[in-house]
């Protein structure tokens, strides 16, 4: 039987399972609050509720944040469905995160609209972003370069900085536990008028524990022989100015800045640690010409940083800087209808004492989407139009469909393409003559198509969704020296919740997928093939508790398939108190079992930890 088979016949046991929960849900008791709509902008780049996007879309509040009691955007990201992560030893390593099984430079990250990442590794830094200064996260499943060009192949991920609301907040929270770790935010926010302001710090140190075993012989030689803890340091500001002159007619300044050391094992000839900078800047223009007609302009600046030293002394220096224009009109055509024309503007620009080729290009794009809403059907069309100065033309389009059916189940059907430019890296870095490797300047870039057919279902007290889908990648870019490829990866993701009782709520997630080299047949690395995380909470009023529970499948370290990772299961506790008004006391244990596992090879993860953290909230 093959690996999808398998999986399939593990995803109809849980299907099999949801009437059940349905007439359970529809026999407990019902919400006693009125239930709140999510509202997106990812996924079409416009205002829509959750509920009605037709990709999948999963959105992680403030409020979600605080009461999971996460520690990084990395640990964030972990409870999304279709979602693995890979650290390289522990808080502030290098961190891959892997979309619908897709590689980490498959994945845009956004932060308030700003595209930040690294030309030369390809992908974001999601180690570096501070989780003291997010107040939502909107994750977008599937591809998406018809909106926001290349790199969105396995999905975009946005976060969204905190934000000032009508009143004076304000709140400060201090903490710290396991591995040396001391955390302290403070954030403060008010409105006056029709203008508004934020701003938002942030500290966070660790000892950390050893990121990698010592001397363990590997492929390419013995791990280095660093017996030490690699401590990690984070300091971090956010600042969001804005300002309405009339209905609809408004701009806004966002700024999140991070900067920091991150220790790990180095070598004779590889550094050990980093001083890293990542930074966001935007300025948005909204503009509303008529009733029917929305105008948005945005310019924008990202950096990101890494100086890296060799037991204290320089060794290198990667930066990438980009500029990012884009200009967007979205005209209103009858009661629900939306069409979307834009053109985006991107120059990254590489500083490395690295002597590559080249060292900077930019891409201009053109697209449009259209939505339409009749009746019980949604559509959605899209297609975009990059002129990269490297690599020439590339045209994407994306497709929907959804059908509002009986009992408020929900049919949605999903077709895109989307690309991938090689990296600065794989193109133009140097051949070693004693290593060997090096870019390959002949590459191609990456291809893909998606298909995906989904159902959900939201009820009083519990909701559900299934989604099946393939994606295709050609030319993928793998290997050393690198070379073009083929992969599929097959999945199925189920994510669901459960209202159990008025004090009781469970939910839970389910990603079975294939990874594979098409050419190879192997897996591809890192990527399990089955994962699940479920999570418990308890609210009793001034107490609440919640257990999370997550699984994973073993998997390869490298696409030969020659180094197996045994899988792994992790359970974490958490719970907090009001302890006076305004106050509140909040402690967790991680790993409660002490569990010894590998996300990479040869790299230690962190054991039971336990963290305690104060805020008072004005």
């Amino acid at each position: 039987m093959s690996r999808l088979t398998t999986s399939l016949s593990r995803a109809a046991l849980v299907c099999a399972l949801v009437p059940t929960i349905i007439l359970a849900a529809d026999s407990a008791p019902e919400h006693e609050e009125e239930q709140v709509f999510q509202i997106v902008v990812t996924a079409t780049r416009t205002l829509q509720p959750a509920e009605e996007t037709l990709a999948p879309v999963t959105v992680i509040t403030r409020e979600e944040i605080e009461r999971g009691q996460y520690q990084s955007l990395p640990d964030v990201l972990a409870n999304v469905p279709g979602v693995q992560v890979n650290r390289s030893g522990g808080l502030g390593k290098q961190t891959r995160v892997s979309l619908r099984g897709t590689d980490t430079k498959h994945t845009i990250l956004l932060i308030d609209g700003v595209r930040i990442h690294s030309a030369t590794l390809g992908g974001a830094s999601f180690e570096y972003i501070p989780l003291s200064q997010i107040d939502r996260v909107e994750v977008v499943r599937g591809p998406r370069s018809t909106l926001y060009g290349a790199d969105a192949v396995g999905g975009v991920i946005q976060v969204f900085t905190r934000s000032g609301e009508a009143g004076t907040r304000g709140e400060v929270t201090v903490g710290g536990g396991s591995h040396g770790t001391a955390e302290g935010q403070a954030f403060f926010a008010t409105a006056s008028g029709n203008s508004h302001y934020s701003l938002g710090v942030g500290h966070l140190r660790s000892d950390g524990i050893d990121a990698q075993k010592n001397d363990v012989p590997t492929s390419s030689g013995n791990t280095p022989d660093e017996s030490d803890k690699d401590g990690y340091k984070e300091n971090s500001l956010s600042l969001r100015l804005g300002h309405e002159f009339s209905p609809g007619n408004s701009i806004e300044f966002t700024g999140l800045h991070t900067e920091g050391e991150s220790e790990y094992d180095g070598s004779a000839w590889s550094p050990n640690a980093t001083d890293f900078v990542q930074q966001a800047l935007g300025l948005t223009l909204h503009l509303l010409p008529t009733d029917t007609l929305s105008v948005t302009l945005q310019g924008s600046q990202s950096q990101d940083r890494s100086k890296n030293f060799q037991d204290g002394d320089f060794f290198s220096l990667f930066e990438t800087k980009q500029q990012q224009f884009s200009v967007q009109g979205d005209l209103f055509l009858r009661d629900s209808d939306v069409l979307t024309i834009g053109s985006d503007y991107t120059k990254d620009k590489v500083r490395s004492n690295t002597d590559y080729d080249e060292n900077s290009r930019d891409n201009s794009a053109l697209f449009t989407q259209y939505q339409l809403e009749h009746m019980n059907h949604s559509i959605l069309v899209g297609v975009r139009y990059d002129d990269n100065e490297q690599f020439g033309s590339h045209t994407t389009y994306n497709a929907g469909y959804g059908l509002r059916l009986p009992h408020d189940l929900k049919l949605g059907l999903n077709y895109g393409t989307a690309f991938r430019a090689p990296t600065f890296n794989e193109l133009y870095w140097p051949i070693d003559p004693v290593w060997g490797g090096g870019g390959n300047p002949d590459l191609k870039p990456e291809e893909s198509t998606s298909y995906e057919i989904s159902l959900q279902q939201s009820l009083p007290n519990a909701y559900w969704s299934a989604s099946v889908f393939r994606t295709n990648i050609e030319n993928m870019i793998s290997g050393q020296p690198t070379k073009n490829t083929k992969a599929r990866i097959d999945g199925i993701e189920l994510d669901g919740g459960y209202r159990l009782t008025s004090q009781w709520n469970i939910s839970a997630t389910i990603t079975l997928q294939d990874p594979k080299d098409r050419e190879s047949g192997n897996l591809l690395a890192r990527r399990s093939e089955q994962m699940a995380t479920v999570n418990l909470d308890g609210d009793f009023g001034k107490t609440r508790v919640g257990v999370t529970a997550q699984g994973f499948s073993e998997r390869y370290d490298d696409g030969a398939n020659t180094l197996r990772l045994p899988g792994y299961g992790l359970l974490h506790l958490r719970g907090e108190y009001d302890i006076a008004t305004n106050w509140l006391l909040q402690a967790r244990i991680e790993n409660v079992l002490d569990k010894e596992y590998e996300e990479v090879a040869t790299y230690n993860t962190p054991g039971r930890s336990a963290y305690l953290y104060a805020s008072y909230r004005f």
